[in-house]
């Protein structure tokens, strides 16, 4: 990616209006835990030293119900909120743009109510599980690894929390020198964190844009690449996100949008799609060098 120029950002420059910050949680009972007893084991039988070596334990080996959640959560974070929102703060809060939030707010409520359906299917075999656990763990098993089912309940959380972007807002009793020193050093961080947030962005779309170039980087003759269409949607969600997070109106992620726009539209009535990637090789050519030019060209606002 070249390394281009930032573009210059007014001090003063506010996103409050177009973005706020949300922060996603969510825990769970991971069911795992260390045996110190079959640890020392461990490290004993092999003339280690201690605390070198762990045994970590399912508590209730392999549980569907509750791997059904863990793989929920991962999901949730990574495919919506990662997704769909840009780093921002160092304590979890992340910058979600308001074009998006409806959107956004549907799919994390739509996520938590399946949360707390897979909770309840998992609460449904608990006990039957406990019925069945001491054979699968044999000697490693301990009646007091296991919480009641009043406590297992208590593990598990979704939340998530919207607050707004602070702005500068230096109502403190201090003197004008040192009035202006935080001043100064606000007006030096606010632009840096809105470009960090901008560069994530870029790089998720650089590395998305990449994954469909490598796929379509073969001639006719040569042995053909999988066109996925999973990599293929998530292009489309990444070029609609480099208008959408353009919070400062940057001309070069402006172009880049519009051309990986007007590409992906196709022709007529017909869009592009993997299919038409899969059997025009002239489309595909066409798409492979508007992606390298984009990747390319994608600009580096890191500061």
């Amino acid at each position: 990616m070249n390394e281009l120029t930032a573009p210059a950002i007014p001090n003063r420059i506010s996103i409050a209006s177009s973005c706020s910050n949300v922060e996603f949680t969510a825990s769970i009972w991971t069911g795992r835990k260390k045996d110190k007893r079959a640890s020392a084991q461990v490290t004993n039988d092999n003339n280690a030293e201690s605390g070198s070596a762990g045994v970590y334990k399912k508590l209730l080996g392999n549980c569907p119900e509750l791997e059904a959640i863990t793989k929920h959560v991962g999901h949730v974070r990574n495919h919506i909120h990662y997704r769909m929102t840009m780093p921002w703060s160092d304590l979890g809060q992340r910058l979600l743009v308001t074009a998006i939030l409806p959107e956004y707010q549907r799919m994390m409520s739509e996520a938590q109510v399946e949360f707390w359906r897979l909770v309840a299917e998992f609460m449904k075999v608990y006990q039957w599980e406990l019925s069945q656990v001491q054979a699968k763990l044999g000697t490693l098993y301990r009646p007091e690894d296991y919480p009641t089912e009043d406590e297992i309940r208590e593990k598990f959380a979704f939340r998530v929390m919207y607050t707004p972007v602070a702005e500068d807002d230096f109502r403190c009793d201090v003197g004008s020198e040192q009035l202006q020193e935080m001043q100064e050093a606000y007006d030096q961080h606010y632009p840096a964190k809105i470009n960090q947030a901008m560069q994530h962005v870029h790089d998720v779309t650089a590395k998305t844009l990449t994954k469909l170039h490598n796929s379509i980087d073969w001639e006719e003759g040569e042995k053909k690449g999988k066109i996925f269409e999973s990599v293929f949607d998530s292009c489309l969600e990444q070029i609609d996100m480099l208008e959408t997070c353009n919070l400062t109106g940057n001309t070069q992620m402006a172009a880049v949008h519009a051309k990986l726009k007007a590409q992906f539209a196709g022709t007529g009535m017909q869009g592009l799609s993997p299919e038409a990637l899969k059997e025009d090789a002239v489309l595909r050519r066409q798409t492979r060098d508007v992606l390298a030019d984009a990747i390319k060209t994608l600009p580096s606002l890191e500061m």
